[in-house]
């Protein structure tokens, strides 16, 4: 089947650490068959898990994203793990056969450079979901149009979603919790390939370092309701989005997070996070486990204990450290806003808002006012990774 394909380059050039910049990458959007789909380079690992990189659509190779394997499951209706008992020709070959309507949309993006000028050659063409072709899409270009208009700012992009900040219809209201100032936001993401649907987020900016919080959890998310004509739904979502109670249900949280001891669970939580992301190379830069560890302190030696895992989660939970929760939240917001890649500062964002979202382990155990730092990470810590963390 020949495939329809239709091009949108990017023009906005906003972005965040590490994020496609917007005016390097390009949007093509096309339909296709199951049959125009052909696997390259199946590996599978010691434990059976098998890994589909590399692939052509209608002739093109591709990288194969997650979101791509994703939609494809869902858009089928099929186990993620049916490539460990039937090869993908197999698989393939039965949704031909079973399912009479295998046609979909797709999306591609693409970086505009050419290859000759990249100074990394590891990026290329990547497709993002699959969807019904009778499923709206709101494509890139009318997404940018759509935030310029409305005042969006801090737009970026990454793996098949833009994200933008905007302010609420109420005006940017300052507010001060203790000691420091904030202002009220929200923030949208959108996806251009038509998986999913645009979400807001409740958000904080806080003045004194410019650290933005993102409520990513249920308790902070608003989905908008979208029909054919999705720029008409998400422009009056734009025009009109303001959630008072949500925003004094997070000041809420804020003020109770920063009469809270942060317990030995919630750092080690905090902890883990980190050392994953540095695992996953997803830091701009070296000594933010260092960091960390002073911030909570040294919790082995604190307990005279050599490993805290062995602590059931009940005694964890009861056992402070020497900061407070309000540290915690500060921390990975400073490290998400300014020394994380986009996928990093996602992770670190969805952590702060399961923290928020639930009562705190030592909830109103810290009567005393405090004074907070402002900033956790110093420039001039630029020692190498191994050498901090």
């Amino acid at each position: 089947m020949t495939t329809a394909t239709t091009t949108v380059a990017a023009t906005a050039t906003t972005q965040t650490a590490e994020s496609m910049p917007l005016d390097q990458v390009r949007f093509d959007y096309g339909t296709a068959r199951v049959s125009d789909i052909q696997i390259h380079d199946v590996t599978r690992s010691p434990g059976g898990r098998l890994t589909l990189d590399q692939l052509e659509i209608a002739g093109r190779p591709v990288a194969a994203s997650r979101r791509f394997w994703r939609s494809f499951f869902t858009r089928f209706g099929i186990a993620e793990n049916v490539f460990r008992y039937f090869t993908p020709a197999e698989v393939f070959g039965r949704i031909e056969q079973c399912n009479g309507d295998d046609t979909f949309q797709y999306c591609v993006a693409s970086p505009s450079t050419p290859p000759h000028k990249r100074k990394n050659k590891t990026p290329q063409d990547q497709i993002l979901a699959i969807t019904n072709i009778k499923r709206p899409v709101i494509r890139y270009d009318e997404v940018i149009d759509l935030l310029q208009r409305y005042g969006g700012h801090d737009i970026h992009y990454h793996d098949g979603v833009v994200s933008s900040t905007h302010q609420p219809r109420g005006g940017s209201r300052q507010f001060a919790i203790g000691g420091d100032a904030f202002r009220d936001r929200f923030c949208m993401e959108t996806p251009v390939d038509g998986y999913g649907h645009p979400r807001l987020f409740l958000s904080v900016l806080r003045m004194v370092c410019t650290n933005g919080m993102i409520g990513y959890s249920r308790a902070f998310r608003s989905d908008i309701s979208v029909g054919k004509h999705m720029d008409h739904c998400i422009a009056r979502a734009l025009e009109s989005f303001d959630n008072g109670d949500g925003y004094s249900a997070l000041r809420q949280r804020f003020e109770s997070s920063q009469r809270s001891w942060a317990s030995v669970r919630e750092c080690l939580q905090l902890g883990q996070c980190l050392e994953r992301l540095l695992k996953d190379d997803q830091f701009t830069r070296s000594g933010l486990l260092g960091r960390f560890r002073t911030l909570a302190g040294n919790l082995s030696e604190l307990y005279g204990l050599a490993n805290l895992e062995a602590l059931s989660d009940k005694r964890r939970r009861v056992l402070p450290a020497k900061c407070r929760v309000y540290d915690l939240i500060n921390f990975a917001s400073e490290v998400a806003t300014h020394h994380a890649k986009s996928e990093g500062a996602n992770r670190l964002q969805a952590f702060i808002g399961s923290l928020i979202s639930d009562e705190y382990d030592l909830e109103g155990t810290a009567d005393d006012a405090a004074e907070f730092d402002a900033f956790f990470v110093h420039p001039d810590d630029h020692l190498p990774p191994q050498s901090r963390n």
